[in-house]
């Protein structure tokens, strides 16, 4: 198994920077995500550690040695596609059996190592099979399989997950992070989806416009945003974020009172709060107070969004909360999940 240092690397084609410097020290056997927009460099940062593009300023470091001169087939180093990757022609036996002749493993292992990793998968009974016979999920896991079978030093795995539907997402995630887990693989993943970077990271690296907006535990990310980006990027239901200014303490906004928010004055302020720490409120007990825009029941909880003039708040309610579109709603915050960030910066405050 390895660490993965990056030092200052920058991917630039002319005077746009697709990746800005960055650095980052990736620890052995650790599932890290790269989490972020399109276009944000998260893919181009794993293609350049995988030896599939030079970067064009700094240096890429696998098990202390630097790899930015490798070629990519001699770093030691498993990709795993969102496309599968998988050869129609050849069984899935064949298929995992590819990279041990590629490598020169000698043949009488092949047939161990084989078994050994489709079982790691459970595609066990399905060597015989062409891929065109497998389901989605099981084409995933056959390209897994064929990743983990010459026992690579890194996984790089690139929205593997972004074919199959949501029922065999979830299954899937469960399913990778027991992998990984049984196998101590230092793991790159790339997704723009959160729940993914939540559910699978030991540490999430957040990128946007090339640079890593805020690197930490999903935990971390999650209660403790770095920036508006950040806190709004996170969250199934994103953070509620009102702009407004901050007097003596109080944050103001239009139709929004919120009492100790912060301290001191200053102007073009934002407050963030998650829906889940919004309740519905008597009005004389309401923070933001505005006409009810929308009602979502879920069946789990029911959401629940009012609009003024000025911005929309939404609330995580009750499984069985109704009230008549358009009649006035109150929402009270939950005093210690109150975040302010610099509306001019995006800074926390």
């Amino acid at each position: 198994m390895a660490s993965i240092t990056l030092e200052k690397i920058t991917k630039a084609w002319g005077a746009i920077k697709g990746v800005d410097a960055i650095d980052l020290e990736i620890r052995d056997k650790e599932f890290m995500v790269f989490l972020g927009p399109s276009g944000c460099g998260k893919t181009t940062t794993m293609r350049m550690i995988a030896g599939l593009e030079d970067p064009t300023e700094g240096n890429i470091i696998i098990d202390g040695e630097k790899v930015n001169e490798v070629d990519a087939r001699d770093r030691d180093v498993a990709m795993v596609f969102q496309s599968y990757a998988l050869y129609p022609n050849m069984t899935i036996y064949e298929n995992i059996r590819f990279p041990l002749r590629m490598r020169g493993v000698p043949k009488d292992q092949h047939d161990r190592l084989v078994r050994e990793a489709a079982d790691i998968v459970e595609l066990g009974e399905l060597l015989d099979r062409k891929p065109k016979a497998l389901s989605g999920g099981q084409r995933q896991r056959a390209a897994l399989a064929r990743a983990v079978v010459r026992h690579p030093q890194v996984f790089l795995m690139d929205e593997p997950l972004s074919n199959l539907d949501a029922k065999l997402r979830l299954s899937m995630r469960g399913q990778l992070k027991h992998i990984q887990r049984k196998l101590q693989t230092t793991t790159v993943y790339v997704t723009h989806d959160q729940i993914e970077a939540m559910t699978l990271a030991d540490r999430i690296a957040i990128m946007d416009k090339g640079k890593i907006q805020q690197l930490g535990t999903p935990d971390e990310v999650y209660n403790d945003p770095a920036n508006i980006f950040v806190a709004g990027f996170i969250g199934s239901t994103p953070m509620n974020l009102i702009k407004g200014d901050l007097e003596n303490g109080t944050f103001v906004a239009p139709g929004t009172h919120v009492a100790k928010a912060g301290k001191g004055s200053r102007k073009n302020v934002v407050l963030g709060i998650r829906p889940e720490d919004v309740s519905v409120v008597a009005k004389s007990k309401g923070n933001f107070t505005a006409p009810l825009f929308t009602l979502e029941p879920t069946g789990d909880q029911t959401l629940a969004a009012a609009r003024n003039d000025a911005q929309m708040v939404v609330a995580r309610a009750a499984r069985d909360f109704r009230q008549e579109i358009g009649s006035d709603i109150s929402f009270a915050f939950a005093p210690d999940r109150v975040y302010l960030f610099d509306a001019a910066s995006g800074a926390r405050i």
